[in-house]
């Protein structure tokens, strides 16, 4: 079993990225904080019967928190957008400009909702945690070339999204 000292070691390091993966999955902040709790619960049980390498922890926290966030949002059924206070441009330099950044910030949250959790999960894993395919592919335990896939579909899939409702010319 999981000594007490590792599981805190393991929690101070990890819980502020796997939170954030949680959060950017679900969208709510108290269900992001349920999910981690129930993740290290379950690392706790896994522990009981099961060797843990620490070398490869990561990749289990990663694997436990996405499997319960799948369960979540299919038991509940969340069609809420993702997070609307997520940065993806730099600080625009006048009011008209930041307003046209939130703009373009809700429809790419908007565009994100629309995709299944797989695709949701290897784009904020780029983006957010700037994690390379291959980390990416080991953490999902799928291979490398179906996260190029994914992130290609997810970007053309924004940038229909973005084109369709006038942000970009055809």
């Amino acid at each position: 079993m999981i000594s007490r000292e590792e599981l805190i070691s393991l929690y101070s390091t990890h819980y502020k990225e796997i939170f954030n993966y949680i959060y950017h999955l679900t969208g709510s902040h108290e269900t992001a904080e349920d999910i981690l709790q129930e993740t290290f619960i379950k690392i706790i049980e896994y522990s009981k019967n099961n060797i843990i390498n620490l070398d490869t922890v990561k990749s289990l926290l990663y694997r436990t928190a996405h499997n319960l966030s799948i369960n979540y949002l299919k038991k509940n059924e969340k069609n809420d957008s993702l997070d609307d206070d997520i940065n993806y441009f730099p600080a625009a330099s006048t009011v008209d400009d930041d307003l046209f950044a939130k703009e373009i910030q809700n429809e790419v949250s908007n565009a994100l909702q629309q995709l299944d959790t797989v695709s949701r999960s290897i784009f904020i894993m780029k983006r957010d945690n700037n994690y390379t395919n291959e980390e990416i592919a080991k953490l999902l335990q799928i291979s490398e070339r179906t996260v190029r896939r994914k992130l290609q579909s997810t970007l053309s899939h924004i940038l229909s999204h973005l084109k369709t409702k006038g942000y970009f010319e055809e």
